[in-house]
């Protein structure tokens, strides 16, 4: 983390030698992040977008959290802009959930269109529960983890992502009948 700091502080001072390091270390991370959570199209203007808020706002990197923490809350903060998201995930937290109601039809057999299913699922998630579904999912970050990156609380962490796993399968299944 120390190398962080360093980095950070680089940032600080205006050095762009240290910006061009940064992007060369986490582009890969946040393009993979920002394409999950907003589609393909989206990803590579939001990356850009995401490393200019990283220039302009280095000042609010905090040295007791993992700099990808910082970047992909950034990240989440970009996405959730153009998706007009307001940021407040407690309130996001405690919208009910659509009732899909589906059967329990059977996986599809073809690997490729079980990923193609589960990336539409995803996609159609609400920004909050996808924003939360794909730090856990892909990014591997726990409950803490994620509320840091995204701002919120805990509770409202755990609340979006056992609304996201719920409508992830209720969405998925009603996909996989059709």
């Amino acid at each position: 983390m120390a190398h962080e700091t360093r980095l950070v502080d680089g940032l600080r001072s205006g050095s762009r030698a240290e910006f061009s390091t940064l992007v060369e270390r986490h582009a890969r991370e946040v393009y993979a992040f920002l394409a999950r959570l907003s589609g393909e199209e989206a990803a590579e203007k939001l990356t850009h977008e995401t490393f200019a808020s990283a220039w302009n706002g280095a000042s609010t990197f905090q040295t007791d959290r993992p700099l990808r923490v910082w970047l992909l809350g950034l990240a989440a903060k970009v996405a959730a802009a153009r998706e007009g998201f307001d940021g407040r995930w407690e309130n996001a937290a405690r919208v009910e959930l659509d009732s899909v109601g589906a059967g329990h039809p059977g996986i599809p057999a073809d690997h490729a269109e079980a990923g193609r299913l589960a990336a539409l699922s995803v996609a159609d998630l609400p920004f909050p529960q996808r924003a939360a579904l794909v730090l856990r999912a892909f990014g591997g970050f726990g409950i803490p983890e994620i509320a840091a990156t995204l701002n919120a609380s805990g509770d409202a962490v755990a609340a979006l992502l056992g609304a996201a796993y719920l409508s992830f399968v209720n969405r998925l299944e009603v996909r996989a009948v059709r």
